[in-house]
């Protein structure tokens, strides 16, 4: 046999060896997905970092858009203080994010299909900012994978986007009260109004508006709302809520529904009853309905006895001897609404029969007694009489602050405060006098404490309150609890 073809045989079918063939074939593919498997774990990373400070830049920022003034301020302030994200895997390494990364824009609405592009979307003010869409800035990545040698480019640029939009203050356990913003249209908001000037503890007059269509609506008038679907809500449905210190379902300050006219003596009885004081429908007997644990109101008792002589009282005239809560000595601001702050306090501990031993440890910030100069707020005097077992003592009269007629305990001290939301009344005249259904903003909401019941012959059908705290903050922190801002993530 030949021996060049004997040996051309045997190396034939020699399979020694074969396995590093296939290596060196395979080794650049295996090392190329290696490499692009890298390169896909740290774009996603990247992005990953991007896209999450990104919603949280968005949410934080749709969280100041209320349709204040300064709504859109405030929205690039939290952006700018109140994150800090970190990406990793970029061409700069790791990074702090902050506002000079990322571009914010605030509208009124977004596109319907998320699919759509917002670039050119319109923008919008204060007063209509709802959403806002922030979009960061190009971020290079330079891939270890060689995707030049395939004609493609080695670096990837990530530019990751949210939009984020405020749908509202929502409050779920409210009077049914809306309250005319007392200071529309001046140049400055009602929450810097009330906190800046202290307005917390200075009477105010709240007007019904009774007028229905056509009535003149202006600072300081009151009215009622209704749920969304009203269901034949009416009268006393309005008046069994109030007195309830509810409405039916939550509502938010993005949207809220008026319901038009005032059922005056509902509403007063409604009132009243956080007084020990039951008419109309209302009955004493009504568990669901109590009565404050400290209704010192200045009455006397009436004529007649038996079983309900608790129930059968009446305005005293002698304020010597039976004292409630007196207005304000004058009202010179919001055309004879809003009280500048000074009471009778010297009147009503004497004809109260308080002491000054009662009162040694009320005092005001600085550490002074209060006196008709210095008055405290009602409602700080009306807590304290509570916690220092004031409520019993029996004024000159004889009357104390102890509920006597209702059947239900009395222990919620914030039963004579009132939740109502504040209105741009001037700007919503038209859907307040019936002219369409739909909802209208609030610009905030407020606490006001009950200083005395409601009559025709005492406050003219007014509710004479005072007022306590504003939500935000403004606002002294009472109300901390009361509502909650919702903010919704869409792209």
């Amino acid at each position: 046999m030949n021996p060049l073809r004997s040996t051309l045989d045997r190396f034939s079918q020699d399979e020694d060896g074969v396995a590093l063939v296939f290596v060196t074939i395979l080794l650049p593919v295996i090392v190329g997905f290696a490499l692009l498997a890298v390169d896909m774990a740290r774009a996603y990373n990247l992005h990953n970092d991007l896209q999450k400070a990104a919603d949280a830049f968005a949410l934080a920022a749709a969280a100041e858009l209320d349709g204040r003034e300064d709504s859109i301020a405030r929205a690039n302030d939290a952006i700018a203080n109140l994150l800090e994200n970190q990406s990793r895997f970029s061409d700069s390494g790791t990074v702090t994010l902050t506002e000079d990364d990322v571009a914010a824009t605030f509208h009124a609405s977004i596109p319907v299909d998320d699919s759509d592009s917002m670039d050119g979307w319109g923008q919008a003010g204060p007063d209509t900012a709802t959403y806002v869409r922030v979009v960061v800035n190009d971020t290079d990545f330079t891939s270890i994978f060689p995707a030049s040698f395939l004609g493609s480019s080695n670096t990837l640029t990530l530019s990751p986007e949210a939009v984020a939009g405020f749908t509202g203050t929502v409050v779920c356990e409210m009077t049914p009260l809306f309250i005319c913003n007392p200071f529309e249209g001046m140049d400055v908001s009602f929450h810097e109004i009330v906190n800046d000037e202290n307005f917390f503890g200075r009477g105010l007059r709240l007007v019904s508006n009774d007028g229905g269509s056509g009535g003149a609506w202006g600072p300081g008038n009151f009215g009622f709302l209704r749920p969304q679907e009203e269901h034949g809500y009416g009268a006393q449905d309005l008046a069994s809520d109030i007195a309830r210190s509810h409405l039916r379902e939550c509502v938010s300050s993005r949207g809220l529904y008026f319901r038009t006219g005032g059922p005056q003596p509902a509403v007063r009885d409604a009132i009243n009853v956080r007084f020990d004081i039951y008419g109309g429908s209302f009955k004493s007997d009504d568990v669901t309905i109590p009565p404050a644990p400290n209704v010192r109101k200045g009455y006397q008792a009436g004529n007649g006895g038996g079983a309900n002589a608790a129930c059968n009282t009446e305005e005293a005239t002698d304020l010597s001897l039976y004292r409630h809560f007196t207005p304000d000595t004058a009202y010179p601001d919001l055309g004879g609404k809003l009280g500048n702050g000074l009471w009778d306090y010297e009147g009503y501990l004497a004809a109260n029969n308080f002491s000054a031993a009662d009162m040694a440890a009320f005092v005001d910030a600085d550490g002074a007694a209060y006196s008709n100069a210095n008055p405290p707020s009602r409602y700080d005097l009306y807590i304290y009489e509570i916690e220092n077992n004031l409520v019993s003592r029996a004024s000159l009269g004889g009357e104390t602050g102890a509920p006597a007629c209702s059947a239900a305990p009395a222990v919620d001290s914030d039963r004579r405060l009132i939740y109502g939301a504040l209105v741009n009344c001037l700007e919503q005249a038209d859907q307040l006098n019936g002219a369409s259904g739909e909802s209208v903003p609030a610009v905030g909401y407020a606490s006001f404490f009950l200083t005395e019941p409601v009559s025709q012959a005492r406050t003219g059908g007014d509710i004479r309150a005072e007022i306590v705290d504003i939500d935000g903050i403004a606002g002294r922190g009472t109300m901390e609890n009361f509502s909650r801002d919702q903010v919704q993530l869409y792209r």
